[in-house]
C-alpha cells in the first residue's frame, strides 16, 4: 500500500505543478496596433536603410550573453520616445514608455558569407510598446538589400556561412512567424523582450574607442533612468573563457532556453526552471541532464530551442556538457 501511494504521489506531482501553475493561461492577446508593410515606413534607421544607422530616437545596445541563432550577428537598437527613460528596478527588464520599439536585426558580415563579400542581411524582428503591451512582427531582407517586408508567416532562406571555427556550413535559415515569436516571448498571457535585461546589460563595452560602463553609458545618453550600479548583478558573456564553467553554463541556459522553460513560459510543463536566478536545487537541471543535451545534440523535430536554429551549437553544446558532468 504504501509502495501504491508513493508512485501515485510520483504521477500526480507533476500534474498538480501543471495544474496550480496554468491559472490565468488564456490566448495571448492580439497586436493592438497594426503593422506596417515594409522596415522603411517606420524611419527607425538614418540615409541607406542596410547599413542600420539608428536615428535621433535609437539607441544600439549590446548583451553580455546572447541568443544563438545559426552564427548570425544581431545589430539591436532600443528606439524610445522623445524625452522619455527606460527606468531600472532590478535585474530583471526596466520599465520601459510606451512607444518603445526594439529592433534587432539578423545578418552575416562580409567575413562570415560564403561566395558573397557582402553583408547578408536576413531579416529584422520588431518589438513595439502600446498601451501597455508588447507587439511582435518579422520583417524579411529582400534580395536587393534594400528593403524589409513585413512577414504573415515564417519564411525560409538557404545561406552559406562560416561558424566560429571558419568551418563552411549551409542550411535554410528560417525566419519565424508571429506564432513562432509569441512562443518564445510569451510569459503568461503577455509578451514581453527577452535579452535586455539589467544584469544582461550590465558590461563593460567599447563606445567611441574607450571602454565604458554600458548601463552609465545608456544612464549619460538619458535613455536609462540609473542613479547608481550599486544592488544590480550581471549575467556572465558564455563565451568568456575567463569565467566559471558553471557561471557560463547557467547564463547560456538563461539566454537560450529560459524564455520557454520558466513557470509562466510555454515550456512550463516540462518543470525545468533554467532561469538564472533560480537556485539549484529548484532547476530541475540535475533530474533531466541527458534530456537537455539530448535535445541540444539533435536536429530536426526534438531539437531545443525549437525556434530559431537550423545548425547546432558546437560551442554550446561542449559548454553544457562540461557543466553537466561537474554535476556528477
Amino acid at each position: 500500500m504504501k509502495k501504491v501511494m508513493i508512485l501515485m504521489g510520483v504521477l500526480l506531482i507533476p500534474i498538480l505543478f501543471i495544474i496550480l501553475n496554468n491559472t490565468g493561461r488564456g490566448t495571448v492577446a492580439k497586436d493592438n496596433l497594426v503593422f506596417r508593410d515594409k522596415l522603411s515606413d517606420y524611419n527607425l534607421f538614418k540615409g541607406k536603410i542596410a547599413d542600420l544607422v539608428p536615428n535621433d530616437q535609437g539607441i544600439s545596445y549590446e548583451l553580455a550573453s546572447a541568443l544563438f541563432t545559426d552564427y548570425t550577428d544581431k545589430k539591436r537598437v532600443i528606439f524610445l520616445p522623445k524625452g522619455k527613460k527606460m527606468i531600472a528596478s532590478d535585474d530583471g527588464l526596466p520599465s520601459f514608455p510606451d512607444g518603445t520599439i526594439i529592433a534587432k536585426t539578423f545578418f552575416y558580415p562580409p567575413g562570415d558569407t560564403v561566395g558573397n563579400s557582402k553583408l547578408q542581411l536576413l531579416e529584422t524582428r520588431l518589438l513595439i510598446h502600446k498601451d501597455g503591451q508588447w507587439n511582435a512582427a518579422t520583417y524579411q531582407w529582400n534580395a536587393a538589400q534594400d528593403e524589409a517586408f513585413l512577414l504573415m508567416d515564417s519564411a525560409s532562406v538557404p545561406v552559406s556561412f562560416l561558424d566560429d571555427k571558419g568551418v563552411e556550413r549551409q542550411t535554410n535559415y528560417i525566419i519565424p512567424s508571429r506564432k513562432d515569436c509569441i512562443a518564445c516571448h510569451r510569459q503568461g498571457n503577455h509578451l514581453f523582450p527577452i535579452g535586455p535585461k539589467i544584469r544582461n546589460l550590465n558590461r563593460i563595452i567599447i563606445h567611441d574607442r574607450d571602454s565604458i560602463q554600458q548601463l552609465m553609458l545608456l544612464a549619460k545618453q538619458e535613455a536609462l533612468d540609473l542613479r547608481s550600479l550599486k544592488g544590480f548583478s550581471h549575467l556572465p558573456a558564455y563565451d568568456d573563457a575567463g569565467q566559471s564553467t558553471v557561471e557560463r553554463a547557467r547564463a547560456y541556459l538563461e539566454i537560450n532556453c529560459a524564455h520557454c522553460h520558466n513557470p509562466k513560459g510555454t515550456a512550463y510543463m516540462t518543470m525545468l526552471d533554467l532561469r538564472y536566478e533560480s537556485p539549484m536545487n529548484e532547476t530541475g537541471i540535475w533530474l533531466k541532464q541527458a534530456k537537455i543535451i539530448g535535445r541540444m545534440s539533435t536536429l530536426g523535430e526534438m531539437h531545443m530551442p525549437q525556434k530559431g536554429t537550423t545548425v547546432l551549437h558546437d560551442e554550446g553544446i561542449q559548454l553544457i556538457k562540461t557543466y553537466l558532468k561537474t554535476l556528477k
